[in-house]
C-alpha cells in the first residue's frame, strides 16, 4: 500500500518542480532585466543633467550673449550624448541613443519667446517649461533648458511576456544664467 502512494507523489513532484522552475526563471529574468535598467538609468541622469548644464553655461563657456539654442548646438550636445554613452557602456550602441533639446527664452516677464526643440527619439516627459522659470534679480525672466536622454536597452522580461518595456530616459531641467 505504501509503495502505491509513493509513485503516484511521484509525478506530483515533477509537476511541482516545473511550475517552480517557470516562475524562479521568470523572476531571475525580472531580476537581470531590472538591474540593467537601473544601470542605464544612472548613466543616463548623469548624462542629461552634465548636458544641461553645458548648454547652460555656453554663455560663460563661449562667450555668447544669445540665450536661444541653435540647431548646431543641439546637434553637437547629441554627438557629445552619444559618443559619452558609448563610452560610459562598453556595449551601448550610438544608434539606439535618442536626444532631445529644448530650450525657451523671454521676450518680457511673463511673456514667453520662442520654444525651440531639437532631436527626435525620446518621449518628453515632465511640466510645461514655462511654470518652471523664475525671474531673476536684474527684472528679466530666465531662459529654460531641458535635456532628455534616452536608450533603447534589452528588453529581457518584456520578451518573455509579449511586451516592450526597452526604452529608458531620463531629463534634466536648468535654468539660464
Amino acid at each position: 500500500m505504501r509503495s502505491k502512494s509513493i509513485s503516484k507523489q511521484r509525478g506530483t513532484f515533477v509537476l511541482e518542480f516545473a511550475i517552480m522552475g517557470f516562475v524562479l526563471c521568470l523572476l531571475f529574468a525580472f531580476g537581470a532585466d531590472i538591474v540593467t535598467k537601473m544601470s542605464y538609468k544612472g548613466k543616463l541622469d548623469r548624462l542629461s543633467y552634465s548636458l544641461v548644464n553645458v548648454l547652460k553655461e555656453r554663455t560663460q563657456l563661449y562667450e555668447k550673449e544669445v540665450y536661444d539654442v541653435t540647431s548646431a548646438e543641439a546637434n553637437s550636445i547629441t554627438r557629445i550624448a552619444k559618443s559619452s554613452l558609448t563610452r560610459m557602456a562598453g556595449n551601448a550602441a550610438s544608434s539606439k541613443v535618442g536626444v532631445v533639446v529644448e530650450s525657451l527664452t523671454f521676450s518680457d516677464i511673463g511673456e514667453p519667446g520662442e520654444h525651440r526643440t531639437y532631436g527626435s527619439g525620446c518621449e518628453i516627459g515632465g511640466g510645461d517649461l514655462e511654470d518652471l522659470s523664475v525671474v531673476t534679480t536684474w527684472d528679466r525672466q530666465a531662459s529654460v533648458y531641458r535635456v532628455t536622454v534616452c536608450y533603447d536597452t534589452p528588453n529581457i522580461f518584456g520578451s518573455l511576456l509579449g511586451q516592450n518595456y526597452s526604452e529608458v530616459s531620463s531629463s534634466s531641467v536648468m535654468l539660464g544664467r
